[in-house]
């Protein structure tokens, strides 16, 4: 790819990385609409109850740490949230130190509900994915690097000769 794409003059639209992502995005978005359809969940309720399934039975995890984890806006998270409580998927439980404050977890419902959600949206996205093969990995680490976070994986040093 020639450094044309990015700020050259003969520069093309469909061919710019950003048009290129925006395009998968709704694609990939798309899949996942059409995978949680018979759950009767969306991308971001999928992503909030898978969020909480490690999370200990007791313990339990506050709102806002559910949003820093899951990368979600926090009163974006608190509406999902309501909602999901409202429909028995995730229980909230008063904190000790706050009685004004609740930890969440998954209802019994929740977490099953999310198990067989989550064994669809893998099968789609191994299948959405599997163009790239064995350039999977870098693929995600580049768009970690994007994110601005750091690889999973280190980068191959390349000797220099002298």
């Amino acid at each position: 790819m020639s450094d044309d794409h990015v700020g050259g003059n003969d520069w093309e639209p469909a061919e710019s990385p950003g048009f290129l992502l925006w395009n998968l995005e709704n694609h990939w978005q798309r899949e996942q609409r059409r995978v949680l359809a018979p759950f009767e969940l969306t991308a971001v309720q999928f992503l909030l109850l898978s969020g909480l399934t490690d999370v200990g039975a007791e313990a339990g995890m506050s709102q806002i740490e559910l949003a820093r984890r899951c990368r979600t806006d926090p009163m974006m998270t608190s509406q999902v949230v309501r909602l999901l409580s409202k429909e028995g998927l995730i229980e909230r439980i008063r904190q000790v130190r706050d009685k004004r404050a609740f930890n969440l977890r998954l209802s019994e419902d929740g977490r099953a509900l999310q198990r067989r959600a989550a064994s669809a949206v893998r099968a789609v996205e191994t299948q959405f994915f599997a163009a790239l093969g064995a350039d999977l990995p870098a693929f995600s680490d580049a768009l970690r690097f994007l994110a601005g976070e750091r690889p999973r994986r280190r980068v191959q040093a390349v000797s220099r000769s002298t």
